[in-house]
């Protein structure tokens, strides 16, 4: 019994982990895109300008491929010990990517669901804290608990709001 307990709970987190992946992209990290020969649909918040469509789907498919580590390290804990480094790496990516998603000025089709999303990245990184203190704990049931945690369910509703507005961030 205690071994389907376990497995039911690497299949949550592993779900968890591929919904976050889909929610900020998931796909490979591309370096053209990023620059035209305009100059213009490439701008970040510094200059106000927004990108594109093509640019930013591009960028956000890159911070997705930019959590795929982390997020592969998690599904594949088995004690609590592992659970928490690897949800202490999830954490730190997971911020990161909320400063990339700061730092993009997105399509004016997507832009309070852009920021909805990078809100609800930060939200998530900072709901792992207290499941992170009690993996260290030796709790290793406490990963059943990331699935529905507020700020993962939030990604999910922002990219899904982002796609069905034709922006296909996810992978």
């Amino acid at each position: 019994m205690a071994g389907a307990k376990k497995g039911l709970l690497l299949l949550a987190i592993g779900a968890a982990a591929g919904l976050l992946a889909a929610g900020c992209g998931g796909g490979k990290k591309s370096s053209s895109g990023t620059t035209t020969s305009s100059g213009t649909t490439t701008a970040a918040s510094s200059s106000g300008t927004s990108l594109s469509k093509s640019v930013y789907v591009t960028k956000m498919k890159a911070i997705g491929s930019s959590l795929s580590t982390s997020l592969n390290l998690l599904s594949s804990a088995t004690t609590a010990a592992t659970a928490a480094t690897a949800l202490e790496k999830v954490q730190v990516d997971l911020r990161a990517a909320a400063g990339r998603l700061n730092a993009i000025t997105p399509p004016t089709a997507v832009a309070t669901l852009h920021k909805k999303l990078a809100q609800a990245v930060t939200d998530f990184a900072d709901e792992l804290a207290p499941v992170i203190t009690k993996l260290k704990a030796g709790k290793f049931t406490a990963l059943s608990s990331v699935p529905s945690l507020k700020g993962l369910q939030e990604i999910q509703t922002a990219s899904t709001a982002i796609s069905n507005k034709g922006y296909k961030i996810g992978g």
